[in-house]
């Protein structure tokens, strides 16, 4: 699961600060992945994450970017216009992205979800449930 579920940012969400800047983000990202200064983004290996969790896997990475672009590529069709019937055809890219740029990527929206909290805790994933008896996920 991303993030932020960004599947809400389009109808509802666009007069929402804190989705407009997940939003912007990702598009700067996309516009960086077609012009190619994708690679010139690293990232902050001193960085710290918000609400002192653990750095981040390559799996959740992976699971990550899998997610973003599911969710674009789920959305983009929608919108109007040219362009955005072309990046449909062409898909987002974001699994173009090397394992140091999806870190940079996720240290970005890790910090602009942690600055606009209050903005996006509609739009938060909610905590998996677990079984009291055999401690297996339930959802």
């Amino acid at each position: 699961m991303p993030a932020v579920d960004v599947g809400k940012a389009y109808p509802s969400g666009h007069n929402n600060p804190g989705v407009e800047a997940v939003m912007f983000c990702l598009e700067r990202w996309l516009l960086a992945l077609e012009d190619g200064s994708h690679v010139h983004r690293l990232p902050d290996f001193s960085y710290q994450r918000s609400r002192g969790r653990a750095q981040w896997t390559e799996e959740e990475l992976d699971r990550l970017v899998r997610d973003i672009d599911a969710e674009i590529d789920q959305e983009v069709p929608r919108l109007p216009g040219t362009q955005a019937k072309v990046r449909a055809k062409a898909g987002s890219g974001f699994h173009r992205l090397a394992v140091p740029q999806r870190l940079a990527l996720a240290q970005e929206l890790d910090r602009l979800i942690a600055e606009h909290a209050d903005d996006l805790k509609d739009y938060a994933p909610r905590e998996p449930t677990y079984d009291p008896l055999t401690g297996l996920r339930l959802d």
